[in-house]
């Protein structure tokens, strides 16, 4: 598989950055009570790693985590089909359409506050999401008739193309929501190996699928070549797991080594997503947000390293080790200059080329 991505310039990145003090030397010049009140609030970010209240399991073995209000009424509705009450299922189903509309409110907010670069997708997400609503409504009302009696024919009826579109609810996804889940396909690998290397093979499909659900979401806030490296890593893990469920990788040309592989690309896609979501927050000067993907980005940036087996790579490790100190930094409200910031997305730029080529090579192309 090609590298699906290169690391933009870094000097695209350093345009971004605010042109005059950061808003932590702001706050500090101006009020040093407020300042200290913010960073407080900063560092109170819920940023510690959460597993999902369940799991959405869908009949063609695609896997939804349940993180937010819509996951939660759609296993709500499930729950109740399965237990043949139509009625509280119809009615969760008519809290996920009003809960839709409500974050396609938000995204027309976005159409109007946001720079021009972030309103094409803003527009695209919204048109989808609609459509998504209106399938919800109609699948509803069949609930409530009678007419979907099982989670299997509701899935029928609301199929995967909606369910991509339901996951552009992602891009207004509360940050409380989202960033405890920055770890989780990370854990997922993990668990996947560990079941691989004991031959249970149908296990670690399992938490392939599952975290390929964490990269659709990721896919669904993302956009142009980012997101399409988004989209091939889902394709790619999605793959792997049919393998595994036939009982082993070997019989399909691939072992360890291949697998470790898919791990790494999927990392590096998440990495590339969160730097790109960093660059954007800072454009907007959204400091906190920002701090937050650089974080993430670092953390993918580690893992997929590792899973490439490249552990001694000193640069790699010092970029993301600057960019999570960094992040931390401007989530907490401490001081941090627009040098430092230069320095750390440029050097988080050159690791990620870096990564990306080498990935390049092992991949035989």
């Amino acid at each position: 598989m090609k590298v699906r991505h290169t690391v933009a310039a870094a000097a695209v990145a350093a345009a971004l950055l605010p042109p005059l003090q950061t808003r932590a030397e702001s706050a500090a010049a101006a009020s040093p009570s407020a300042a200290s009140a913010a960073a407080a609030a900063a560092s109170a970010a819920p940023t510690a790693p959460r597993q999902p209240e369940g799991w959405i399991v869908y009949d063609d073995m695609t896997y939804s985590p349940v993180v937010d209000d819509v996951s939660r009424q759609l296993a709500a509705a499930r729950a109740a089909l399965a237990s043949k009450n139509n009625a509280a299922a119809a009615q969760a189903l008519d809290h996920v359409a009003t809960l839709l509309q409500a974050q396609g409110d938000k995204l027309a907010k976005i159409d109007r506050d946001r720079a021009v670069v972030d309103l094409e997708a803003a527009r695209d997400a919204r048109v989808r999401m609609a459509a998504a609503r209106k399938q919800i409504e109609r699948a509803a009302s069949l609930v409530k008739a009678g007419k979907i009696a099982s989670t299997a024919a509701l899935d029928k009826t609301f199929g995967a193309a909606y369910r991509s579109d339901l996951d552009r609810r992602w891009i207004v996804s509360e940050v409380t929501t989202r960033i405890p889940l920055y770890e989780a396909p990370q854990r997922h690998f993990e668990a996947a190996m560990a079941d691989y290397a004991r031959h249970d093979y149908h296990a670690a499909a399992t938490e392939v699928r599952k975290a390929s659900a964490y990269v659709r979401l990721e896919a669904a806030r993302a956009s142009g070549d980012v997101r399409g490296g988004l989209d091939a890593s889902d394709k790619e893990l999605d793959a792997l797991a049919n393998s595994l469920d036939k009982g082993s990788v070997e019989g399909v040309g691939k072992g360890e080594q291949d697998v470790r592989a898919t791990f790494a690309r999927a990392e590096y896609a998440l990495a590339l997503a969160h730097r790109a979501k960093a660059v954007e927050s800072w454009s907007r000067k959204s400091f906190d947000e920002g701090g937050h993907e650089l974080e993430g980005s670092a953390g993918a940036l580690d893992h997929a390293a590792d899973w490439a087996g490249q552990k001694a790579d000193a640069a790699a490790g010092t970029a993301a080790s600057d960019a999570r100190d960094l992040g931390h930094k401007v989530v907490a409200g401490s001081v941090w200059s627009r040098d430092e910031a230069s320095k750390t997305f440029e050097g988080l730029g050159h690791a990620l080329d870096r990564l990306g080529q080498d990935l390049h090579l092992k991949a035989g192309h």
